[in-house]
């Protein structure tokens, strides 16, 4: 802000200058008077000198006269008619200061009217504000622990801390601490294997996996330990223990606690890249193919998301199973069933009848927006085969 302030002042400065220098400078008295009367003197000699050679009888008067007109041809265009010079005084330079003065007085008005001063103070994005002011109270809350190094609390408080700087390794040596002092807390387990996992390039593999383990020991119900259990998992290639442990976790929570659907939909995309599936009755699904009008292809990208899946035709119109492909894969065949099942407690196996949703998302996720393209099928009954379903609409 300074710096514009004084970018803006220079500027202002320099158009002052530009301004009031012509305006101020002192003129140069002009030379022509006293050439021009040189000028005059040697031409009435000349025409003195042509009047004695005509009374002489050297000259005949037709040739005296054109002489003298020529002489005076040569005189005009030697002398140009002379302009009164501008009367001189100390009270001609004010016009000058007044017009020097007013223009960047002018730009600063005009500049307050029409401009935007405010954009000199840019807007403070709320994270580094919140950023700076967990740094601020770093220090303090070091020197407590140094003074009261069995603080749980601050030492809670600075793993936290540390961890939304994204200093990681201060905030593995702080939960550390923690889990010395409380080792019984299974929180404080998990945070220490997240932490530490961020510090080793977000690796779960080794000690975060062994801490990871030793939360759910403690607490089989820990959703933070049960989470990054599942990332252990895939890790180690064990897909079908990450199954179990997100489905373990999804049965814990309400179905619409924050971060449920983005499980569910890392769930479901788990299960149809392994093709793993529960034990199943042999009715409890449903099949048949989705296709796009062809009014609509040009409404839709190849890489555009495609999501089908079943919704009870009464009750939650939470999505009971779900399969997600893309634009590029149609006409698709499908087949839904227990194993897509985005919550244990709704499952397609407990509804009777549902409708089969396809929908191309253009956003990628599986909220509905406007301009997505749309079609539903008629109610049909588990183990219901052969379902056709043409993409036909464009939601507003």
């Amino acid at each position: 802000m300074t710096m514009f302030y004084v970018i803006g002042a220079l500027m202002a400065l320099a158009a002052m200058l530009f301004v009031a220098f012509p305006l101020l400078r002192t003129r140069k008295p002009s030379t022509a008077p006293a050439q021009d009367a040189a000028n005059v003197a040697i031409y009435a000699d000349q025409s003195a000198e042509m009047q004695t050679d005509l009374n002489n009888g050297l000259l005949s008067q037709q040739q005296f006269d054109l002489a003298q007109h020529e002489l005076e041809r040569r005189l005009l265009q030697d002398i140009p008619v002379a302009t009164a010079p501008a009367p001189a005084g100390k009270t001609a330079r004010w016009p000058g200061v007044i017009i020097a003065l007013l223009v960047p007085l002018i730009a600063v008005g005009l500049y307050f009217k029409l401009g935007n001063p405010a954009a000199i103070n840019p807007p403070v994005d709320p994270t580094v504000a919140q950023m700076q002011q967990v740094e601020s109270m770093l220090p303090k809350l070091e020197q407590k622990l140094r003074e009261q190094p069995n603080d749980i609390t601050g030492w809670a408080m600075l793993g936290k801390a540390a961890m939304v700087l994204e200093r990681y390794p201060e905030a593995a040596q702080a939960y550390a601490k923690l889990t010395q002092l409380t080792p019984q807390d299974a929180q404080a387990y998990a945070d220490y294997a997240d932490a530490l996992a961020m510090a080793n390039g977000q690796k779960l593999s080794g000690k975060p996996a062994a801490l990871i383990a030793q939360a759910l020991k403690l607490d089989p119900n820990n959703g933070k330990a049960r989470y990054l259990a599942g990332f252990a998992a895939i890790e180690q290639g064990n897909t079908k223990a990450a199954i179990a442990h997100w489905e373990k976790l999804l049965a814990q929570i309400p179905p619409d606690a924050e971060g449920a659907a983005m499980l569910r939909e890392k769930l479901a995309e788990l299960k149809q890249q392994t093709g793993i599936s529960s034990a199943l009755s042999s009715s409890a699904n449903i099949s048949g193919q989705v296709t796009l009008a062809a009014a609509l292809k040009n409404k839709a990208s190849p890489q555009d998301t495609l999501f089908i899946f079943a919704r009870a035709v009464t009750g939650p119109k939470m999505p009971l199973a779900m399969l997600k492909v893309q634009v590029k894969d149609l006409p698709v065949n499908f087949k839904l069933d227990d194993s897509m099942a985005m919550s244990p407690q709704m499952k397609l196996s407990n509804f009777p009848e549902v409708v089969i949703v396809a929908r191309v998302s253009k956003s990628g996720t599986a909220v509905t927006q406007a301009g997505d393209l749309e079609g539903v099928s008629a109610p049909v009954k588990l183990g219901a085969k052969n379902i056709a379903i043409e993409i036909t609409k464009q939601l507003p």
